[in-house]
């Protein structure tokens, strides 16, 4: 008998069929995204928290049959500061549904969009990232000292992970060092490959040096291992100095050490110029350093010595090593090194090249992180055959000083020492180049050197400047003519306008001519006030004004004042061309020394006030107390006497004076300086100082010359002069 269902079990059938189709479309489309959101905000996040250790929030969920999206994720901690750890703008997450249905979520493929990383280290060594890397087993050591497991995340472990549009920017305030990476991506598969690839990295210390790479890919491969290969690397060492075009890897080794291998150029110079290799030890601090530069000629180095004062560069050569240890906030550092066949031009140094240089010699130093502080322990050198050693430190802005505050400017101690050496051994060391008016001098004796400068930025008046400088140890034997004329009556040429030559002789038989014996000894007690006080005293050199003319130049920020005596200042005009190069001061004090040794201390004097210059062509204080005054140097007053030594710094500027026949306000001011300050040190009596005080100074003017003629040949004169600075077009050198 067939079953035939009535109309109402057909009606119930269908309902029951209806709401079942009901509640499945409701779980399929309503409650399932709600449980599965209601999963991840209760379940996963829990989950995640509990191994990152950090607070895990979530702006919104999508959730699909077999697809998650999580928009707005955010990871982080009490360290953070104003970001958080981690920023992600999207993951997409795909998993098996219906396992999902039976509460086992299998994840296959995560595509992470958008990350920001943001760790960060105060000063205190307080970071945010650390205890997250341990967790993952990304380094460190757990609670017990034992290295640290990787951590698990059971089914929510992906099958494949795919991370597009990430960037990094790390704040570390202990080690003084900001880390930036512009983009970066990976892509990691479960059991297999892991890859990521940084492009633009960026690494800035607040010291001074910086690196930068333009690729970093680090791969985890079961079967290449671990490593870190970087191309395009820079690293930024002080201003004009870079290693450049690095490559190279860091990889695993034993225990916690990583091997490291790299090689590159310098200053965008392409090719492999140089090798680093050793390992490091990020846990400790620690860490050893091989670096080799082979020799090579400076030819490879042209794009960088173009624009410095070496050329010629085909012959000369370089080779170098050093060997670094870091450990924990030091590094230590010692090496070698030996630059052969080098020439160096340059307007300040001197007026022609200087060829056929060679340096080398052995270093050994440390570096202090905290204190910032470079040490040179010892620089065993050696130029030209002339042994000396340089030590010392250097100590950085932003460093720690003993007493524990933040130096805020930089401050350095340098000794310099020459061993004992045969006088004429020295002299001959020195490039002839540099020595042009010493060619011809022989020496007898010993020289040495134990010189040191201290200099504090901060408290500039204590700067040190002290020692000796052995060339008192040396005696002549022999000296050129040019030079041991100045012992008897001799022919002076000067330069009144460029290239324009006056000649006259110094003796008796030139009619201007004025012995010392002639002369008002208020000139003389004056120039001794304002030009060398304790001349009569010093062999040369006034050693104290070195360094007060040292402190002074600090102080305006280049080199403004000397610390010429008044024999340096004879030597200067009498036997030196006017160029400020660094040879012709050199050769200026050399002369000094010896001209002390030839010459009486009268006869220096004598000769000084017949041949400096105390205006337009007037030379020799013959001329210039007629042309000023109408007499002879016999007869000036104090007050006259104190006027020329106020004139000196600049005759030609300051011979307006006499065009106006009026004297400015700064030169009456000078001139009762002068006078106060001779009075104190008794160069007047009381009586002379009160005369000279109410005694008017008076120019005597002969002769049709109106006022303008007068400044205009001023003018002129000024114009037309050779300029002392190399780099003008004046020079001989631009000629």
């Amino acid at each position: 008998m067939q079953f035939r269902p009535s109309r109402r079990q057909l009606v119930i059938t269908g309902a029951v069929l209806g709401s079942l189709l009901f509640l499945g479309l409701l779980g399929y489309y309503v409650v399932y995204p709600a449980a599965g959101r209601w999963m991840v905000e209760n379940k996963v996040v829990p989950k995640l928290e509990a191994k990152l250790g950090r607070d895990v929030r979530i702006g919104s969920i999508d959730i699909d049959h077999g697809h998650a999206v999580l928009h707005d994720v955010r990871v982080s901690g009490p360290a953070d500061g104003e970001e958080p750890l981690v920023r992600i703008d999207r993951i997409d997450v795909d998993f098996d549904f219906w396992a999902s249905v039976l509460g086992d979520a299998e994840v296959g493929l995560v595509e992470i969009d958008g990350v920001a990383v943001r760790p960060r280290r105060d000063a205190d060594g307080t970071d945010n990232f650390r205890d997250v890397l341990t967790r993952l087993g990304l380094g460190g050591a757990d609670e017990s000292g034992a290295p640290a497991k990787r951590s698990g995340f059971g089914s929510l472990r992906p099958k494949r992970i795919v991370l597009t549009r990430g960037d990094v920017i790390m704040v570390d305030a202990a080690a003084q060092v900001n880390l930036s990476i512009e983009a970066f991506e990976a892509e990691w598969t479960r059991g297999g490959r892991a890859v990521v690839e940084a492009h633009r990295a960026l690494a800035a210390t607040t010291f001074g040096p910086a690196a930068s790479a333009s690729g970093l890919t680090a791969i985890d491969d079961p079967a290449e291992g671990r490593r870190l290969d970087v191309v395009g690397g820079t690293v930024k060492l002080w201003p004009g100095m870079s290693l450049t075009g690095i490559s190279g890897s860091v990889a695993p080794a034993e225990q916690d050490r990583f091997d490291i291998r790299f090689e590159g150029g310098y200053g965008g110079v392409e090719g492999r110029l140089w090798t680093a290799s050793g390992w490091l030890d990020p846990a400790l601090g620690a860490g050893s350093i091989d670096l080799d530069a082979a020799r090579f000629t400076l030819d490879r180095l042209r794009p960088i010595l173009e624009r410095s004062p070496v050329v010629d560069y085909d012959k000369a050569s370089v080779d170098a090593r050093l060997h670094v240890e870091v450990s924990g906030a030091a590094a230590s550092f010692a090496g070698g090194f030996h630059l052969r066949d080098f020439t160096i031009a340059h307007p300040y140094l001197a007026d022609r090249p200087i060829p056929d240089l060679e340096i080398g010699g052995e270093i050994g130093g440390s570096f202090e992180r905290a204190s910032r502080t470079l040490t040179l322990d010892r620089a065993a050198l050696t130029a030209r055959g002339l042994p000396f050693e340089l030590s010392g430190w250097l100590a950085m802005p932003g460093g720690l000083t003993p007493e524990g505050n933040r130096r805020a400017r930089p401050a350095v101690d340098v000794r310099l020492v020459i061993p004992k050496k045969k006088c004429q051994d020295v002299l001959e060391a020195i490039p002839p180049e540099l020595r042009p008016y010493l060619e011809g001098f022989k020496l007898r004796g010993n020289f040495d050197t134990d010189l040191r400068v201290a200099i504090d930025w901060s408290d500039l008046p204590a700067t040190v400047l002290d020692g000796r400088v052995g060339l008192f140890g040396c005696t002549p034997k022999e000296a050129p003519e040019e030079v041991t004329r100045l012992a008897e009556p001799f022919e002076h040429y000067v330069e009144v306008e460029l290239d324009q030559w006056m000649t006259f002789l110094v003796g008796p038989e030139n009619p201007d001519f004025v012995p010392i014996t002639d002369v008002s000894p208020y000139l003389i007690k004056s120039l001794m006030t304002t030009e060398d006080s304790a001349f009569y005293r010093h062999k040369g050199f006034i050693t104290k004004e070195f360094r007060t003319a040292l402190i002074k130049n600090l102080e305006a920020g280049y080199f403004k004042y000397g610390a010429s005596s008044i024999t340096m200042q004879l030597v200067k005009n009498a036997l030196l061309y006017r160029e400020k190069t660094a040879a012709r001061k050199f050769q200026e004090l050399f002369l000094s020394w010896y001209i002390e040794t030839l010459l009486e201390k009268d006869r220096i004097l004598e000769i000084y006030v017949n041949i400096i210059e105390y205006g337009p062509g007037l030379y020799g204080i013959g001329p210039a107390s007629q042309h000023y005054f109408g007499k002879h140097p016999r007869d000036l007053t104090p007050v006259e006497a104190a006027f020329f030594s106020s004139i000196l710094p600049n005759p030609k500027e300051r011979y307006a004076q006499y065009c106006k026949g009026t004297l400015r306000g700064w030169t009456e001011d000078k001139i009762a300086r002068i006078l106060a300050l001779m009075r104190k040190r008794d160069r007047l009596t009381e009586a002379e100082y009160v005369i000279a005080t109410v005694t008017p100074l008076t120019f005597v003017k002969e002769g049709s010359e109106t006022e303008q003629q007068c400044m205009d040949r001023r003018r002129k004169a000024m114009k037309n002069a050779r300029s002392t600075n190399p780099l003008k077009k004046t020079s001989p050198l631009k000629k």
